[in-house]
Parts: structure tokens; sequence; C-alpha cells
């Protein structure tokens, strides 16, 4: 989710009002988790966004930093969600990296009181998709 004047090249830069801001480096195992879970998602469930935010997105995680990753879905379901969890799960253990994911529905981010919560609207600031 990057708002109007933003962009991203090559998952490595995040442009922001004729501002460049390199984005840190991902370690190698943490882009390979972060391939294989968009790749996972995408191919299982309708996902409509996914998006990296946090230390990592703003380029100011250190190495033991964990991964934030919002995960948006059409409808709020929870053997989804669940399933998704197990697969995040499987993912950090087999890439030993953190992971830390929050899913919402699109109408708890368009319509519900998500719309208006502050983590969304930092989301909305910083996420970089993936």
């Amino acid at each position: 989710m990057v708002p109007a004047g933003k962009a991203v090249e090559n998952g490595r830069v995040r442009i922001r009002r004729e501002e460049v801001v390199p984005l840190m480096k991902l370690a190698e195992n943490e882009e390979r988790a972060l391939k294989e879970l968009r790749q996972e998602l995408v191919s299982k469930y309708p996902i409509i966004d996914i998006c990296l935010y946090g230390s990592k997105a703003r380029g100011e995680g250190r190495e033991d930093s964990d991964l934030d990753v919002m995960i948006e879905i059409p409808d709020y379901d929870r053997v989804m969600v669940a399933e998704i969890d197990e697969i995040i799960y499987r993912i950090n253990l087999e890439h030993d990296v953190f992971i830390s994911a929050l899913v919402f529905g699109k109408d708890e981010l368009e319509e519900g009181p998500m719309s208006e919560a502050p983590i969304y609207k930092v989301i909305q600031r910083e996420g970089v998709p993936l």
C-alpha cells in the first residue's frame, strides 16, 4: 500500500515527496521468506494486498527486528486466517525469521473502525508492497 506520492523501485528504494529514502537491505533469508509467503498466499487465497511496514520498511530495522506484514483479504475469515498463521509459522521456522502479520478484511479497512486506527494509518504511510 503505497499512497500517492510514493513508489517502490526494485524493492530497495521508496520515493517520497521528491526525496529518495533507501530501504534497509533485507537479509537473504528475509527476502526468501517474504517471497515464499507472497507466492504461497497468492496461490491459495484471494489476497488483495500484502505489504511490509514497520522498522524494516522504514530502513530503521536491526538484524533482530521482525518483519511486520499486513495482509488484506476480501472478507475476514477465521479459518483462512488460521491457515495463514500456520503458513507464516512454518516459513518463520524454515527461514529463521520472525514474520509478524496483521490480517484484515477489506470491509474492516474501508468501513470499519480499522479505517481510522493509528496502526492502519502507519501502514498506509510506510507500507511497501510485496
